[in-house]
């Protein structure tokens, strides 16, 4: 099967060749980390104990951030190293924990795949929701090395999917120790793609214990002079948002503004490359902008007194959120699939969001039972719905307060799965 996957991944990788090429030669951070994809990982010192931990991107490694904290506690004397997929998701992993070494995923080819494992010879993979690449699993099955499953999820959209390679799905979850997934519904997705139902344990939403607590007092309001945003000034938070939503929210906020005196706005795109279109937007509908790396690097807060506030910085928008009056929570307007809405429901905020939450529907759904959260249909209702939230502090502050306490009932995910890991660490 190793050979077959890997004269497969050899045929892909020839008839995509010229496509490989031209954006290595055109990006720098298309370039990024491919010696360690292939294999060259530096070879871990020492022959102690080691858990790897895989985050596949930017909210896999900022999820983790709990559970990392509970295994160095567990296992204090256990190296403990980081692996994730994209280059976002590495600059978050070095920002997070610096103290422990980080590299790129390797590529599923077998033989990369054997030679990091002997690299980093690690004592248990923890796989972070669904990162099961089938000679991964494999090799490390051969080389005994044992594998599990942490914060376990399989969307509305991913399962169709994964049921038509069911054949393929059933081998490599054969072969995961132990599954700990979000839900109920979750775990008889995996029980119906081949996970031995006995390997599988509902251990909750490792999100909930990710979320932040409040600042602390004094906190928010350093971070908002640091950004230029007034004491007295409301602002919006679009977080994760994808095309079409920045200009939703740039149109919401020029409409809204002559209502609400002082109002800003800041957005914070998902993607990197799409800093300087977000940028150009802004600037196309008649308003200033300002980047937080212009800001951070000595720029100065004055410089960012009614503009539009582009935040171009890793790593920070669960703190932003926490200076929202209103936050809407992006790759929801568009059938993107939505993103996390819990950092800013832990932090008490009022939390907006489109129709298309298939990625987070559990969570969503939770928020919208307790009348905790505001679903908008279009942008047309995303403006009116801003609006109401603005001019109606105490709505938006019981809006805000009915998020945390939804979240805080679901805390606790990270002690579970720190249990179902155990057997493991002995």
């Amino acid at each position: 099967m190793s050979f077959l996957l890997d004269a497969a991944y050899a045929v892909g990788a020839a008839v995509a060749s010229p496509y490989l090429m031209y954006r290595a030669l055109t990006s720098e951070k298309f370039r990024t980390g491919y010696g360690e994809r292939l294999g060259d990982v530096a070879r871990r010192e020492g022959d102690g104990a080691c858990v790897w931990v895989h985050a596949v991107s930017v909210g896999e490694m900022n999820l983790v951030r709990p559970l990392v904290a509970g295994l160095e506690g567990e296992v204090p004397d256990w190296e403990l190293v980081l692996s994730s997929a994209t280059n976002t998701g590495m600059a978050v992993a070095q920002k997070l924990y610096p103290e422990h070494r980080a590299f790129y995923f390797p590529l599923d080819f077998s033989w990369v795949v054997k030679r990091v494992l002997g690299r980093v010879r690690p004592s248990v993979v923890v796989l972070v929701e669904l990162e099961v690449w089938p000679n991964f699993v494999a090799t490390a099955a051969r080389e005994g090395v044992p594998l599990a499953i942490v914060n376990g999820r399989i969307s509305d959209r991913s399962f169709p999917r994964y049921r038509r390679l069911r054949w393929l799905m059933a081998r490599s979850l054969a072969r995961v120790s132990v599954c700990c997934v979000q839900n109920d519904t979750y775990a008889e997705r995996f029980v119906a793609l081949g996970m031995p139902r006995e390997r599988v344990v509902v251990t909750g939403n490792l999100k909930f214990d990710a979320c932040p607590a409040q600042a602390p007092t004094g906190r928010d309001a350093e971070l908002a002079a640091s950004f230029g945003v007034g004491a007295d000034e409301p602002l919006i938070v679009g977080g994760c948002t994808w095309p079409g939503e920045d200009e939703a929210l740039v149109h919401a906020y020029k409409a809204v503004r002559a209502d609400v005196p002082g109002l800003r706005l800041l957005l914070a795109p998902r993607q990197a490359e799409r800093f300087d279109a977000v940028e150009a937007l802004v600037r196309q509908a008649g308003l200033g902008c300002v980047r937080r790396s212009a800001l951070r690097d000595g720029g100065g807060a004055s410089g960012a007194r009614d503009a539009v506030i582009l935040l171009d910085t890793m790593g920070e928008l669960a703190s932003v959120y926490g200076l929202g009056t209103v936050v809407f929570v992006g790759g929801s307007l568009i059938p993107h699939g939505g993103h996390n809405t819990l950092e800013s429901a832990g932090l008490a905020k009022p939390v907006v969001f489109g129709p298309h939450t298939e990625n987070f529907r559990d969570v969503n759904e939770e928020l919208l039972a307790h009348d905790a959260a505001r679903r908008v249909a279009d942008a047309a209702e995303l403006e009116a719905t801003l609006r109401e939230l603005l001019l109606d502090a105490s709505a938006a502050r019981v809006l805000g307060e009915r998020a945390r306490e939804v979240v805080d009932r679901h805390r606790g995910a990270t002690r579970r799965t720190l249990e179902a890991l155990k057997p493991f660490f002995h």
